[in-house]
């Protein structure tokens, strides 16, 4: 049975918002971010995101040079301050998810 995706709340000005973050495959993961004040999570903000899940992507990780993690492979997961700076370019690109 899969798990239950867990909801998360960011304050930016005077909105709040609701994020999660969903695996795709090894080495993708989509943020998806919406109002809180909006019903049914209308116009959510999704963003493709690379992320290498180090315990799906072991055997590869652990072949490959330490120095050459970087250059191969994305391994800092997606944190709340990373969220918040996407959301703050979207905002500045016209995402108006609290207009509509």
């Amino acid at each position: 049975m899969a798990r239950q995706q867990r909801l998360r709340r960011m304050t930016i000005g005077a909105n709040r918002y609701l994020w999660r973050i969903q695996r795709l495959d090894a080495h993708y993961v989509m943020l998806r971010v919406w109002a809180e004040s909006r019903p049914r999570r209308l116009f959510p903000l999704e963003v493709r995101l690379r992320y290498d899940d180090p315990w799906v992507n072991y055997g590869p990780i652990i072949t490959i040079p330490p120095e050459r993690w970087q250059e191969l492979f994305q391994l800092e997961p997606v944190t709340p301050r990373m969220v918040r700076e996407i959301i703050e370019a979207a905002l500045a690109m016209e995402w108006a998810p609290c207009s509509h």
